[in-house]
């Protein structure tokens, strides 16, 4: 996630998971900008996340690079010929520049904000680039000595002769520095707000931390800022506060080493799991969240299901992982779990698994999400986005939140053989034909235009289902969604309705949020969406594909080696590795 100003740097091994014997690259530091995040390996700066080609695709001659730094759609790091940025660098019509040491000597700190960069010579002579909206590119004059940098949304602060001296813009308060900082170091920020650790403990000063009082620091071992929150080391792990000074302990975060804070999320080097990360709730809780993909791979998959920002496998006789995002504790697989399973489907809420015809969920506690006790044996289950369906031949029962009618089945169905739970809307197989309900007032066509008989899958998406028909082709129907304020038809919109006419003899299918991917032939096409960036949807090489499940803006797939993931899981794309132990 999008780290504004100052980025501590974090030493682990990524772990790559998707293969049997998997394989680690030493990262010796790591930088989260606004949509993608970099990492200096020992094989070189690689970079990843939610962001075109030209801001991931690092350059491969970089010198002895340091000081590796991440802004919203930009990167850049010190090199032995000066200072190297690529991506979309704002101000600038050129996606790969050199501030060379002619013009900056030595550099000896760089720090990145959201779309403006400073850098310090070696001899305290000052270079900013990028926006300058407000003032945050032109340091004041004078600046001698300066021994710590960091760069917020549109300011920036330095420590200059044991003093900390800001710039840029005047009305969130950033520039307030209070007058009673004593010995003032490890400079963060947020995106408006700056914090130092003096001798009299921690001062934080601009918006929303007027009147802020930190918590005590006197064992604090290391400190950074996020968007609008703090956290530090303990010795209990770690702990974060917000504006109004509430402290909240990470919960996984004993043993915690290194440190690094992004707008929304913060992540933390541990001896016992290695990275952890975590996610400040709207209900103020430091939630833990999983890795993109997760560590000891499960190399007999049976069954692997997608959902918001998540995703679970389930194999190896027993073994069950889920990681990302752990929304109502959906990923918490209770100790009593119950396996060997024959299904298992991830919702937005709720997890769900069937074993021998009885089916258990686990995940949010709300009521409306409990099971019916009266549920009986069941033969298939899908967890959507607000509401679970489940049932055999002779019955189907929807529950949970009944928004837009997903909870409505149609009376008249029958026989039934399966059903799919959209994001606000259902579709079911019953006398082998497909009905779908719900997405009232949002889904127009919730059915298809024509009877669709005796399909071999079905998904239901965010406004959308597909269908795999009787001779291998793929059809799907529902309303296509606007990306931009240029409407429907234009070519901004959503092209999940339109289904690639190269996918033929399909053998499985899995609908997003607002994209669709099918298997056929040995091969995996996705379409549609997510939004403005149709790279998201190419698949890497997945040998052999035999399971497919898309979530909201990503998709996994099961192959000769392994699971792979690709795509979009809590704000970022990820690489396929594990951050874990």
């Amino acid at each position: 996630m999008y780290r504004v100003l100052s980025f501590l740097l974090i030493v682990f091994c990524f772990r790559a998971s998707a293969s049997v014997n998997p394989q680690y690259t030493e990262t010796l530091e790591i930088s989260a900008g606004h949509s993608h995040v970099c990492a200096l390996t020992a094989i070189g700066v690689k970079c990843f996340g939610n962001a075109e080609s030209v801001t991931t695709n690092a350059p491969k001659n970089l010198k002895m690079p340091k000081f590796l730094r991440a802004g919203n759609r930009f990167s850049c790091t010190i090199v032995d010929e000066g200072i190297r940025c690529w991506g979309e660098i704002p101000n600038n019509s050129k996606t790969d520049i050199l501030i060379s040491n002619a013009t900056l000597p030595r550099p000896k700190l760089l720090s990145i904000g959201y779309e403006h960069a400073c850098a310090v010579s070696y001899n305290d002579k000052i270079k900013c680039w990028g926006r300058n909206d407000h003032g945050e590119s032109l340091p004041p004059q004078g600046l001698k000595n300066i021994s710590e940098l960091s760069l917020g949304m549109n300011n920036s602060c330095a420590i200059s002769n044991g003093k900390v001296i800001c710039w840029g813009i005047f009305s969130t308060g950033s520039r307030d520095v209070p007058l009673d900082l004593v010995n003032p170091r490890n400079l963060t920020s947020g995106w408006w707000h700056h914090c130092v650790q003096t001798d009299n403990g921690i001062k934080c000063w601009g918006s929303p931390y007027q009147n802020y009082t930190s918590p005590d620091d006197s064992n604090i071992k290391e400190f950074a800022s996020g968007g609008a929150f703090n956290c530090a080391l303990v010795a209990e792990g770690v702990k974060c506060w917000d504006e109004r000074g509430k402290t909240a302990l990470v919960e996984g975060s004993a043993g915690a080493l290194k440190l690094s804070i992004g707008s929304t999320v913060g992540c933390a080097v541990t001896e016992a799991a290695g990275v952890i990360c975590w996610r400040l709730s709207n209900k103020g809780i430091y939630k833990r969240m999983l890795s993109f993909v997760p560590s000891g791979s499960i190399t007999k998959i049976e069954h692997i299901s997608a959902s918001h920002a998540s995703t679970c496998a389930y194999g190896d006789e027993g073994k069950l992982k889920c990681w990302g995002g752990n929304f109502d504790n959906a990923l918490d697989v209770p100790a009593n779990f119950p396996g060997p399973l024959t299904q298992l489907s991830l919702g937005s809420h709720r997890t769900c698994a069937i074993k021998d015809l009885q089916l258990s969920c686990w995940g949010d506690s709300n009521s409306d999400y409990a099971t019916p006790s009266k549920l009986g044996n069941v033969s298939f289950v899908s967890s959507g986005g607000n509401h679970i369906c489940a049932g055999n031949e002779q019955s189907l029962k929807c529950w949970g939140d009944n928004i837009r009618g997903a909870l409505d089945i149609p009376k008249e169905l029958k026989n039934f053989s399966s059903v799919s739970a959209g994001m606000l809307h259902s579709c079911a197989v019953a006398d082998d034909q497909v009905t779908c309900w719900g997405g009232t007032g949002l889904i127009k066509n919730v059915n298809p235009l024509k009877k669709l008989m005796r399909p071999k899958a079905i998904c239901a998406g965010g406004t959308f289902s597909c269908g795999i028909l009787s001779n291998g082709k793929v059809q799907c129907w529902g309303e296509k969604i606007p990306l931009s304020d240029k409407g429907l038809d234009s070519d901004t919109a959503n092209k999940v309705l339109e289904v690639p006419e190269e996918i033929v003899d399909a053998t499985e299918i899995s609908c997003g949020q607002s994209h669709g991917c099918a298997i056929y032939n040995g091969k995996i096409k996705c379409w549609g969406g997510p939004e403005f960036m149709p790279s998201r949807l190419a698949p890497p090489v997945v040998k052999n594909p035999r399971m497919l499940s898309a979530g909201w803006y990503h998709t996994c797939a099961v192959g000769d080696k392994g699971l792979i993931c690709w795509g979009t899981m809590i704000g970022m794309n990820m690489p396929n590795y594990s951050l874990e132990k």
